[in-house]
């Protein structure tokens, strides 16, 4: 079969659906079949990952215009110029907004939803009204859905009365030895002696409540790392860095990938993830399969993955929660049996063998159809 991908940014700054895109890619060409990656980036390219194809293009500077946009293009360059195409995978509605041309051409097509695009704080309620009536007009108009995790699925059905299956984002685990990297040394890091949050500097994570709630829990000797950046929203990182200064214990790395990322995730003290909105959050399982304590918000896709006792649980957007538990943290000397627990559930369930495996079983029914 021949796949193609739409709805991701570059494929080397490895957010999300990204992320996605690149390992359920990976694999599929492992398992012999054809892949190809539409990506929105700020440059204009093509070239092969992997053994997949990765198109780059280029979009307009708008959060509300962009993806569809580049969707369009990406939908129609490959109804003109990619042969043999079994089915088209469009990840969240804004691209998906034309998955309907395609299927005009009978070429199957499935939508993945990865979170609720309008619940996200960097638009305005203006423009959280336009992203929901998409979000109802895009389920109506998509037949197969996709969605990461079981509460996404509850979702759809009790909204939009519409029937989804569950194929969750999963992780690779960890290698057996840790690869060369000194990120401890660059940012004066203790192993065991700092907590650790990583991903997108977006609102939605929260770091500013969580960079709030260290400094008020008073850990002396304890540094807190925000590893991420975002380009795309400057007066935000200024702002969090805004909070930590005057402040070395909190320590920003920027955007981690590859053995400084294995470095932090095998050395962290505690893993942090105290967002207001996830889908399913691959940072998290990753974090999970590195046998790490975890600090979640009580939010329902966080819950769907951690069981009751298998972390400390905050709400979201509350500083004296999180300085609660990392008040905890620091003090609790044994963790054992909860990462244990989290590590055998992300083994069994979340790698890509496993996901890969679902995904190609679902779609094969689709493609036999057509």
């Amino acid at each position: 079969m021949k796949i193609v991908f739409i709805g991701g940014r570059d494929i080397r700054i490895l957010g999300g659906i990204e992320n996605y895109m690149y390992n359920l890619a990976t694999q599929l060409v492992r398992a012999g079949h054809e892949a190809v990656v539409y990506c929105e980036s700020d440059h204009r390219g093509v070239e092969t990952v992997n053994g997949f194809k990765v198109i780059s293009m280029k979009g307009p500077k708008s959060n509300l215009l962009c993806k569809p946009w580049v969707s369009l293009k990406a939908t129609l360059r490959t109804l003109f110029r990619e042969k043999g195409v079994s089915l088209i995978h469009y990840n969240a509605w804004p691209p998906a907004l034309w998955s309907w041309i395609p299927r005009l051409c009978g070429i199957p097509t499935v939508m993945e939803g990865h979170g609720h695009e309008w619940q996200r704080s960097k638009y305005s309620p203006r423009q959280q009204r336009l992203l929901k009536r998409m979000e109802r007009r895009s389920a109506r108009t998509n037949r197969h859905l996709i969605m990461c995790s079981e509460s996404q699925v509850r979702y759809y059905k009790e909204h939009y009365n519409r029937e989804a299956v569950t194929i969750p984002t999963a992780v690779n685990l960890p290698p057996s030895e840790a690869p060369a990297s000194d990120i401890l040394q660059r940012f004066d890091l203790t192993p065991g002696r700092f907590f650790l949050s990583m991903g997108r500097l977006v609102p939605d994570k929260n770091p500013d409540y969580l960079i709030e709630g260290f400094l008020a829990a008073g850990l002396s000797g304890w540094k807190l790392v925000i590893a991420g950046a975002n380009d795309a929203m400057p007066d935000y990182v200024a702002k969090l860095h805004a909070l930590g200064e005057g402040h070395p214990e909190v320590v920003f790395t920027g955007a981690v990938y590859g053995s400084d990322k294995d470095c932090l995730l095998r050395n962290a003290a505690l893993f942090c993830l105290p967002s207001t909105i996830e889908g399913l959050s691959i940072v998290l399982l990753e974090a999970m399969s590195y046998r790490r304590p975890i600090l979640a918000s009580n939010i329902e896709a966080n819950q769907e993955v951690l069981q009751p006792d298998s972390a400390l649980w905050v709400r979201p957007e509350q500083a004296g929660d999180i300085a609660e538990a990392l008040q905890k943290a620091a003090v609790t000397e044994d963790f054992t049996q909860a990462v244990e627990t989290n590590f055998a559930l992300v083994r069994d369930n979340y790698t890509w063998e496993r996901v890969t495996a679902r995904y190609l079983q679902y779609i094969e029914t689709l493609v036999r159809k057509r």
